[in-house]
């Protein structure tokens, strides 16, 4: 059983204010993300953001040459660009070239070179475009399993089709970032 953390929403006293949760305005006003209040000062105190709202009750934490109310919500006064992130799971839909990709074009059957992609449960019977559903597979093992499932064809899976992580997407993008131009 995990044990919550009782600091998170307690009221700030002088041992645990450091821990209390501070949400993060971007610029525009748009909610980023919660930190810690120890990192909430250093931005305040580095002029990188200012308070919109200090908690309540006031609670002041105090420097030899400075006083600030321990913030709830503080905006950034420069605006961060994120990057647009697709969440991505089983059930999303794939493409062809993203199947072989996720799969390294290697058929799911027989382990050779696939160019084509097979639906595990076919598309005949109801069987969707999706990452749980598609596998990498060379034409001969996509020809003997024809429009039936695996088990049906007497064909094993060598591994669990799953949609892609965001660390095998990250680890791309470096990738390609670090290839040479032609």
């Amino acid at each position: 059983m995990v044990t919550p953390m009782p600091f998170r929403h307690a009221a700030p006293n002088s041992d645990n204010w450091i821990r209390t949760d501070v949400l993060v305005l971007n610029a525009s006003y748009e909610a980023l993300t919660e930190i810690d209040a120890e990192r909430a000062v250093v931005l305040l105190i580095t002029g990188a953001a200012e308070t919109v709202a200090a908690r309540e009750p006031h609670f002041p934490i105090r420097s030899k040459h400075l006083e600030i109310a321990l913030p709830e919500t503080i905006r950034l006064l420069r605006y961060v660009y994120l990057e647009h992130r697709v969440l991505v799971h089983d059930e999303s839909r794939a493409t062809l070239a993203a199947v072989l990709r996720r799969d390294d074009n290697r058929c799911g059957y027989c382990a050779g070179w696939a160019r084509t992609v097979d639906h595990i449960r076919p598309r005949s019977r109801g069987g969707p475009n999706t990452w749980a559903n598609l596998i990498a597979a060379c034409a001969p093992c996509n020809t003997r399993k024809a429009d039936r499932t695996p088990e049906e064809a007497g064909m094993r899976l060598l591994w669990e089709p799953k949609a892609p992580t965001d660390m095998a997407r990250a680890q791309r993008r470096v990738w390609k970032d670090l290839t040479p131009a032609p």
